[in-house]
């Protein structure tokens, strides 16, 4: 079953006991906005968002790609991944970094076009 991207913000908010309210700080943006991402209102969210949430979590971007696997490797006592600090969790990617690499370098050309855009407008407004 794929979770969304909200259900999985929310999963790992819970896990370090953090209040929605928190969250929403450390992110800037607003509680009620955080909530609508949780609860699947809003799916569609814009990347440099979540490359904050990623950071802020200290997990890949990728681990909110819905073809995600996780498969946790758990200690010899058998305990959960989340439940064990001396357990770690393994990433099984579908998708490749190269991929999350280009998307990145994407993202970066788009600023840098609009920044351009945004000079050429200002010049244009000069004259």
């Amino acid at each position: 079953m794929n979770k969304n991207i909200g259900y999985k913000i929310k999963e790992l908010r819970e896990h370090k006991n953090i209040s929605q309210e928190n969250l929403a700080f450390q992110l800037d943006v607003s509680q009620s906005y955080l909530s609508k991402i949780e609860n699947g209102t809003i799916e569609k969210l814009d990347f440099l968002f979540m490359q904050k949430v990623a950071e802020f979590f200290k997990v890949e971007p990728q681990y909110f790609m819905d073809d995600q696997i996780f498969q946790n490797i758990v200690d010899n006592n058998h305990s959960s991944a989340f439940g064990n600090p001396y357990s770690t969790i393994t990433i099984n990617n579908t998708v490749t970094d190269d991929l999350v690499k280009s998307l990145v370098q994407n993202q970066e050309q788009i600023s840098q076009l609009m920044e351009m855009q945004n000079r050429l407008i200002e010049q244009l407004l000069k004259k």
